[in-house]
C-alpha cells in the first residue's frame, strides 16, 4: 500500500515539477526532476529493500543525474560563465559516482563471494 501511495506522490511531483517550471523545457531538465523523484521515492521505502538494492538504486539515479547535468551543459543557452563553475561540479561528480561503483561492486563481492 505504501509503495503505491510513493509512486502516485512521485508521479504527482514529477508533473508538478515539470508543469511550473519556467523557461525552455529541457531534456535535461526532465532528466533530473525523474532522478530526484525516483531517488525521494527509492530514499522512503529503504525498509522494505535491502542495503544492496538502495544503494544500487542511489547510484543509478546519480548516474541519471550527471547525464542530465552533462547535457545542461552542452545546452547553447546555458551561460557561458557559469559552464567553467558547473564543470567542475560535474567532473567532481564524476569521480564520486565511478568511487560509489567500485565501492558497489567491491562490497558485493566481500558479501557474497
Amino acid at each position: 500500500m505504501y509503495q503505491d501511495l510513493i509512486m502516485i506522490f512521485g508521479i504527482i511531483f514529477f508533473i508538478y515539477k515539470l508543469i511550473t517550471h519556467k523557461g525552455k523545457l529541457s531534456l535535461a531538465r526532465i532528466i533530473y526532476t525523474f532522478s530526484l523523484v525516483l531517488g525521494c521515492g527509492i530514499f522512503f521505502i529503504r525498509n522494505l529493500i535491502s542495503p544492496f538494492t538502495m544503494l544500487f538504486w542511489w547510484i543509478f539515479c546519480m548516474g541519471i543525474s550527471l547525464v542530465g547535468m552533462y547535457f545542461m551543459l552542452k545546452n547553447d543557452e546555458f551561460e557561458s560563465d557559469k559552464v567553467e563553475k558547473y564543470h567542475f561540479n560535474f567532473k567532481a561528480g564524476v569521480y564520486v559516482w565511478l568511487f560509489l561503483v567500485a565501492l558497489y561492486i567491491y562490497l558485493y563481492i566481500l558479501t557474497y563471494y
